[in-house]
């Protein structure tokens, strides 16, 4: 064979080399390529739900409602009010207000929910603990009441409601129970407790509501027996958040005219 004959075979045998190199990877790259959609649409689609995202039916979901109402008693005038032999009124209090309950609420009065199903109670026993100091009337049952006739209604567990009614209520009860402990026994009026709020939370005193009646030995002048806060249902899975403006949603100051008594201890 010439030497220009033996160079030609060199050079196709290199063009066909390289040709079936750039074959092989093409068909690598198509195998690759058309393997992903095929692997994707065989498998499905993996739903990720977070812990928390628990389905209100499975914790006694009830009818809608537009806001809640957090209502705190004035305690001394509670016990002073025929309730001294219960359990919680035979011991001093911690503080001037307690914890009387969370209630979802509608717009219209009266047409609040209540009553729904819900499973029994069964309070974690470390948040059990850090509500009874602000809820003494859980020593008679209360915490199971309000239960049974609001917290079923909101949609929440008992963990959670009971959990929400206390971040509530701290910042209430740090707001108000100084200038109640101070007025004790004494006459006082409405623009001066929420005065008294405003000056330690700027804003608060327009989202609670203050509610009097007479009570035995008041002498017919009404007593300051429950405050209550208008809270919106604007949380996680409607649970409490925005505090709002209680004129906004149609609810007033209730009986306690141009002045009232704070109840002192044992009056």
């Amino acid at each position: 064979m010439s030497k220009l004959g033996s160079h030609k075979g060199k050079v196709v045998l290199a063009v066909v080399a390289v040709a079936a190199a750039l074959a092989w990877n093409l068909t690598r790259e198509s195998l690759r390529t058309t393997d992903v959609p095929k692997d994707k649409t065989d498998k499905p689609a993996v739903t990720v739900t977070p812990a928390a995202a628990k389905p209100a039916a499975q914790v006694g979901a009830g009818p809608k409602f537009d806001f809640y109402l957090l209502a705190m008693t004035v305690h001394a005038a509670f016990c002073a009010d025929g309730h001294q032999r219960e359990p919680e009124c035979r011991v001093k209090p911690l503080r001037p207000l307690a914890i009387h309950g969370l209630w979802p609420e509608n717009l219209k009065p009266r047409t609040y929910p209540h009553d729904c199903a819900a499973p029994p109670l069964a309070l974690d026993e470390s948040l059990t603990l850090e509500l009874e100091p602000y809820m003494p009337g859980m020593a008679d049952g209360l915490h199971q009441h309000e239960w049974r006739e609001h917290g079923g209604c909101s949609g929440l567990d008992d963990d959670q409601y009971f959990r929400s009614t206390l971040e509530l209520a701290r910042p209430l009860d740090a707001a108000l129970s100084a200038r109640l402990t101070t007025l004790a026994g004494r006459e006082t009026d409405a623009a001066t407790v929420r005065g008294a709020a405003e000056s330690f939370s700027p804003g608060i005193g327009r989202t609670f509501t203050l509610h009097c009646r007479t009570v035995r030995g008041s002498g017919g002048q009404p007593v300051l027996m429950e405050v209550r806060q208008c809270v919106d249902n604007d949380g996680p899975g409607g649970a409490p958040g925005t505090l709002l403006d209680c004129a906004g949603v149609d609810r007033r100051d209730q009986g306690c005219g141009g002045g009232f008594l704070i109840q002192g201890r044992g009056r």
